[in-house]
């Protein structure tokens, strides 16, 4: 079973969207994971962006239930992979435990396009976090198709 841990800012945009999106695409694979999400500003038990929640909704994936949760080292130690959303997080993660550095993926370079990041749509508009989740698809399908 693959335990993954996707890693954003807040946990309540492109984590959480991550995470769900990638839960339905390995059960649809029928592959065994452990998918959860934490935001390095360790906000605690927030839901989702109402945002995040409609944009998800409107490809049968639902994140209602989410609550926000802040980054553990101890969680991200357990985790095969620990994804992140931009160069920051990597930052965050690897000042405090330099050793999780092989488990890192940055999904932003699964897209097709280039990028610097998945950029956060917080705060923005329902076509940002349409834009976000459509990058993260794309994105973490790559992703899957190399490591599945």
């Amino acid at each position: 079973m693959k335990r993954i841990v996707f890693v954003c800012s807040g946990n309540i945009c492109r984590s959480p969207m991550a995470a769900a999106i990638t839960n339905n695409k390995l059960k649809s694979r029928q592959e065994p994971a452990a998918i959860i999400s934490c935001g390095t500003l360790n906000i605690m038990h927030r839901p989702a962006a109402k945002e995040a929640i409609q944009a998800m909704a409107e490809h049968d994936i639902d994140i209602e239930s989410h609550r926000s949760q802040g980054v553990s080292v101890g969680l991200l130690r357990m985790a095969d992979f620990v994804v992140v959303m931009a160069p920051k997080h990597e930052r965050f993660i690897l000042e405090s435990a330099p050793e999780l550095a092989p488990k890192i993926v940055r999904i932003w370079e699964y897209a097709q396009a280039p990028l610097d990041e998945i950029a956060d749509p917080v705060n923005q508009d329902l076509p940002a976090f349409r834009a976000c989740r459509d990058l993260l698809e794309e994105s973490i399908d790559s992703w899957l198709n190399s490591i599945i």
